[in-house]
């Protein structure tokens, strides 16, 4: 996963907490891999021998989730002699995982914390379910942040005790990012049967200069593709942004790019902000095209859709030079 500062603190940490049977919340952004620090602290836990339960709270229905903990038919009536098995049966004597923890609803919420501080579910004034497992949980949210503007959420946050993980981004640990590509590469290599490739200097400059919204996952996915449609031994800073474009929507693609612009605009009270982000991509869209097009006024006003007049107009409006 990398040899930067912020991870081998992560390793520290999972070296100390894999052996503890308590409680562990990882938190991180999509794409950090948080499903594989919880298999890697599983798979050195006391309980490594035992099951690993995933439970997916993202999924689907907060009702389906409650119902898959405990199983269908015990949810619906505790005296049942026959149960269907949930998940928390499952996972007995091994791990229950569960995925974005802080989605859960209000009961579900209520059933986490008994189960993680209480080790068992009450069902009714008589009935309860004792579980032995441990649980390994994950959130996608700036817990420092959601749990201040949720206090419902607080009590859930405080089963966890000290067992918290944070997984630092991409952008964090830069220097990660080549050694990641160069393993991705050889994988997609064994995998896809392309052959061995390089990265040009161009294609590790723009590499390290990408602020990777998606994290790691979105640097394997565009490794692999670029690796895939690539002619050549040489990868090209041209063959990894043709895989970028090619695995989104424009709309997919403006959204991830403007989530942490937008992030720091809104702490300001006044910023323009509808105003300044779409003056700020049409003079960048402008300007892109022109250049694209050799400064071919006729061509760019075609391509991008506009009369000839209202390009000059957007040219001066916007200082473009050519």
């Amino acid at each position: 996963m990398g040899k930067s500062p912020g991870i081998h603190k992560l390793f520290e940490q999972i070296s100390r907490i894999a052996s503890k049977d308590a409680p562990v919340l990882i938190s991180g952004e999509q794409g950090t891999c948080k499903g594989l620090v919880a298999k890697l602290i599983h798979d050195n836990s006391l309980r490594q021998k035992g099951p690993f339960i995933v439970i997916d709270l993202s999924s689907g229905p907060v009702d389906l989730a409650d119902a898959a903990l405990l199983g269908p038919e015990r949810k619906a009536a505790a005296e049942s002699i026959e149960q269907i098995p949930g998940r928390l049966d499952e996972a007995g004597g091994g791990t229950l995982f569960v995925e974005e923890i802080f989605m859960a609803g209000a009961n579900l919420r209520d059933k986490m914390i008994r189960l993680i501080r209480d080790r068992g579910i009450k069902l009714n004034d008589h009935d309860g379910v004792p579980s032995d497992v441990r649980i390994i949980a994950t959130t996608s949210r700036n817990l420092n942040e959601f749990v201040k503007k949720r206090q419902s959420l607080y009590d859930l946050f405080r089963v966890f005790h000290g067992g918290h993980l944070r997984i630092p981004p991409l952008r964090e640990r830069k220097e990660d990012i080549l050694p990641l590509v160069e393993y991705f590469m050889k994988e997609s290599a064994r995998k896809f049967d392309t052959g061995q490739k390089e990265l040009s200097k161009d294609a590790k400059a723009y590499l390290l200069k990408y602020e990777w919204p998606g994290n790691v996952r979105e640097l394997e996915h565009m490794t692999r593709r670029a690796m895939i449609s690539s002619q050549g031994p040489l990868l090209e800073r041209r063959d990894l942004i043709m895989a970028d474009i090619d695995s989104c929507s424009i709309r997919d693609f403006l959204e991830e790019k403007l989530k942490r612009y937008l992030k720091e605009m809104m702490k300001l009270e006044t910023c323009n902000l509808y105003h300044t982000v779409l003056s700020e991509a049409e003079r960048s869209l402008v300007a892109i095209v022109l250049q694209e097009t050799g400064g071919n006024q006729l061509k760019a006003a075609n391509t991008l859709g506009i009369n000839r007049n209202t390009l000059r107009s957007k040219i001066k409006e916007y200082k473009i030079r050519m």
